[in-house]
């Protein structure tokens, strides 16, 4: 659907990257014009015969290119390839070469245009930051200003964050961007590839944006979508777990914001899962899913993903008490499927595994924590960040998970990113470059080299609003700023520097901003705090 508050900022480039051929005058882009097309242009790029240039807009956007073309004869054709690295600028999709990774999937990003004379036109939908264009031979063009299309939400962010550590406060800003981009029509997982509802992955993103915002319709609109879209008793995209998200959703979606509304909207279906769950769950506390698809790096262990299930399930109908009682609902079933469901499922030695129990109440956050410790940052995932920096937090660790945190985000920001990606590893960062260069001789391809499963290499999506986990967790355990009770009604603020020597920032609720500020004085925690007079602190 159309929102009235999507904008088109037109970005002028930051650099040119690369020029050849019989391109010329391109300093001339990055030059301020009036963005109209007159008779008399006499400050343009020129192109005679084949070519090409690569112009970098300095950060992630979402949208296309706008071309202001003054003369246009010749072999005016014109090839247009985005890139969120600029790797992927200068790849080839599927079918124009083998053992390409680049492709088109979801949004048109590698294709052919004309230019026409004395025309000013936009060409593209997608995720980038950069924009290569090739000229071919007996191409006679003179092009006057070329700008990045930035499609965008008018979002005012109320949320904030900052701290003693700019890495951190670079993490903070950068997770934001991310979810920001992706709250456009819908509440998307990326902007390049993926610009679709997947259910389960919009639990993080979730608590990012009340974090950011206290409420915004793109959530209730996700949840509506992907539930219209899974009749019972099919599962929401085709994923067990997802519907077991869209409850957890839900539920903390309605403990920020009290939208009693949308839950009794919501009722019938809910209930109708919750039975399906119930029938699925034998006697002796199997879980008999079809699929135990936790997230990607556990996706190929098939007890890991199982032990995650298992406690994920456990997790959501945990939280459905919350919905059961706002609607008044008798929560025997709940209660039926708690005392059944098989706790024992460890799994091995995966973060997400053990932070999804401990959140399940199935193990303490102390037995977790030497897994959690093991090797640093090392196992982490982008999706599933929040819970395990969480689960770490929980044990008293919150110096440790700040470290992690800072290890994990830093290493890709260290290598050029501006929105935060769908899947990293830090064993990445070995002899690998940054996103805004060309590999060096010997070295690796941090876009084009890595990813697995759907992301393979240029198909892995460089903005994923999944990956903005550090959001929700400075806000939960750095400022301490609990919701206790619906619609923010009564709220826990406890504070934990983490080693920090001060953080301050902003949490938005429906009655207004909590305001908190948080110093180290010689080892002694000072809080200052400014909070709604509707809002009960408690302990």
């Amino acid at each position: 659907m159309q929102r009235d508050d999507r904008v088109i900022d037109y970005v002028m480039p930051v650099a040119i990257k690369s020029v050849a051929g019989g391109v010329g005058g391109v300093q001339s882009l990055l030059k301020q014009k009036l963005p109209q097309i007159g008779l008399s242009e006499p400050d343009c790029a020129v192109i005679e015969g084949a070519g090409h240039i690569i112009l970098d807009f300095g950060r992630e956007l979402s949208g296309g290119v706008r071309i202001l073309t003054h003369r246009a004869e010749g072999n005016t054709r014109v090839r247009i390839r985005f890139g969120e690295s600029l790797s992927e600028a200068c790849s080839d999709i599927k079918g124009r070469a083998a053992g390409a990774t680049a492709t088109n999937n979801h949004s048109l990003r590698d294709f052919e245009a004309e230019l026409v004379f004395m025309s000013d036109m936009r060409f593209g939908q997608t995720g980038f930051r950069f924009v290569r264009l090739d000229f071919f031979e007996g191409c006679q063009v003179t092009v006057k200003s070329i700008y990045a299309a930035f499609e965008h939400r008018c979002l005012n962010r109320l949320g904030r964050f900052s701290c003693s550590d700019p890495v951190i406060n670079d993490i903070f800003e950068t997770a934001a961007y991310t979810v920001e981009l992706c709250m456009q029509n819908m509440l998307w997982d990326g902007i390049k590839r993926d610009r679709l509802v997947w259910i389960g992955d919009t639990h993080p993103e979730m608590l990012s944006i009340v974090s950011l915002f206290g409420e915004d319709k793109c959530i209730e609109q996700a949840l509506a979508f992907a539930r219209n879209e899974a009749p019972l008793p099919a599962f929401m995209n085709t994923i067990p777990s997802y519907s077991l998200w869209w409850l957890v959703i839900i539920a903390d979606y309605f403990t920020q914001n009290n939208n009693i509304g949308f839950l009794y909207a919501e009722r019938a279906y809910i209930k109708s899962l919750v039975s399906l769950i119930d029938s699925l769950i034998d006697r002796d506390g199997n879980l008999n899913f079809p699929g135990y698809f936790l997230d990607w790096p556990t996706a190929d262990a098939d007890t890991e993903g199982r032990a995650g299930t298992y406690a994920l399930c456990a997790y959501a109908i945990e939280k459905t008490k919350i919905i059961y009682g706002a609607l008044n609902e008798d929560g025997a079933v709940l209660d039926g499927i708690l005392g059944r469901i098989d706790r024992s499922l460890k799994g091995g030695t995966y973060k997400q595994v053990a932070a999804m129990r401990v959140l399940a109440g199935f193990d303490s956050p102390g037995e977790a924590l030497e897994n959690q410790l093991r090797g640093g940052a090392k196992g982490m995932s982008t999706f599933m960040s929040y819970y395990i920096l969480s689960s770490i937090a929980m044990a008293g660790r919150t110096e440790a998970a700040l470290g992690i945190m800072r290890e994990y985000y830093n290493g890709m920001l260290q290598r050029g990113a501006t929105t935060f990606w769908e899947d990293f590893d830090v064993a990445w960062l070995e002899n690998s470059g940054r996103i805004d260069r060309l590999p060096q001789e010997n070295e690796k391809d941090i876009h084009g080299d890595f990813g697995a499963h759907c992301y393979k290499g240029f198909r892995h999506s460089l903005c994923h609003g999944w990956a903005s986990g550090p959001v929700p967790f400075l806000m939960h355990h750095i400022l301490g700023i609990k919701v206790c009770e619906a619609g923010c009604r009564k709220v826990a603020i406890k504070p934990n520097l983490g080693g920090l020597s001060w953080a301050s920032g902003a949490y938005p609720t429906p009655y207004g901003n909590i305001e908190v500020n948080v110093k180290d004085e010689n080892g002694k925690t000072r809080v200052e705090m400014r909070v709604p007079q509707e809002i009960e602190i408690v302990p």
